[in-house]
Formats: structure tokens, C-alpha cells, sequence
């Protein structure tokens, strides 16, 4: 069964072994779209059409246009979710091997800012060690150049955050989150 944009269809839960096109099939990477803060704002519309290719339950193919990203930073493990044009949030498991590096600095950037939250008195260098642990499968280690891709995600999540804010902010560059 292959799932796509149709009324009637189920939209998952989760998917796993995803990746997202734009509409001329080309990779791209879901932090393109709007953030939503949160449930009470909607957000920005965008003309750009997304699509999360997956699988849902190990083996219900995926295809859904999505309109919006968050991500969730109190859990155990930072989450990150993307919006169907249903309107129903699709949690987000592992991505494809192949498309691990189109989405790997914003994954970095997710992932740093969950452990900053975590641990808000951090040093730099438990922090980057962290950071080495966590993607150690991919060819290049994490490091702050990273975090430069999405340094508004980083100041939007400081101003949100009241945790973030009165963090060890140093962990990220000082430019990116002033």
C-alpha cells in the first residue's frame, strides 16, 4: 500500500526511514518549512511544496506533503515532528542512511540544543564530546560550523526557552544566540 495525499487516507503517527523532495523531486531538507512554537500559533504559510517520502509500522509506504516542522526538547530524547497538509503531526524516527547528510547540520543543531536544556551548566567540552557520541556513525565530527546553518532556530529557541536563555549559552557560538 502506498499512502499518499488523498482524503480518505490515514496519516501515520511516525515515520522511519524517511527522507523529504520538494515538488521537482529533489532532496531537501525539512527545516525549509515554518517552525510552529506551539499550539496556539499557526505558522508561517509557505509556497514551497515538501513532501516526506517513509514508512509507517515497518512496512506502509509514506507520501504526504507537510507544511510545518517543530521539535520538542523536555523529552528524554529531543523529537522532532513535521505537520501534514491534514494537519496532523508526524513524529519523525530515523532518516534514510542516504539522506542523513541534507538534514545532518539541523539534526546537530536539535540535538545540541535538547542537551543544552538537559544540562544548562554544561562545559563546552562535555558538551562537544556529547556531541562526537551521539553522531559518531557519521564521516565528520559535529562542531559549532554546524550550528551556523541555523542560527535563527537557535535564537528563536533562546527567546522561547527560559531554560536555554539562562544557560552556559557560550556552547553555541555567542553570535548565533545575540
Amino acid at each position: 500500500m502506498f499512502s499518499s495525499d488523498g482524503e480518505d487516507e490515514t496519516v501515520p503517527q511516525s515515520v522511519a526511514n524517511y527522507h523529504f523532495v520538494d515538488e521537482k523531486d529533489e532532496p531537501i531538507t525539512f527545516s525549509v518549512l515554518p517552525i510552529q512554537w506551539s499550539d496556539n500559533e499557526s505558522p508561517e504559510s509557505t509556497k514551497k511544496q515538501i513532501f516526506l517520502h517513509g514508512t509507517a509500522d515497518g512496512l506502509q509506504k509514506i507520501y504526504k506533503q507537510v507544511t510545518a516542522w517543530k521539535f520538542e526538547l523536555s523529552d528524554a530524547q529531543p523529537e522532532i515532528s513535521v505537520l501534514s497538509k491534514e494537519k496532523i503531526w508526524i513524529n519523525l524516527q530515523k532518516p534514510r542512511k542516504s539522506f542523513e547528510d541534507t538534514i545532518r547540520t539541523i539534526l546537530i543543531t536539535v540535538q545540541c540544543l535538547h542537551f543544552v536544556r538537559k544540562n544548562p551548566d554544561i562545559s563546552r567540552k562535555s558538551l562537544w564530546e556529547h556531541m562526537r557520541k551521539v553522531f559518531c556513525l557519521y564521516d565528520v565530527a559535529p562542531s559549532e560550523n554546524d550550528l551556523l546553518d541555523n542560527v535563527l532556530v537557535i535564537r528563536a529557541a533562546v527567546q522561547r526557552d527560559k531554560i536555554l536563555a539562562n544557560s552556559q549559552v557560550q556552547h553555541v557560538p555567542q553570535k548565533l544566540c545575540y
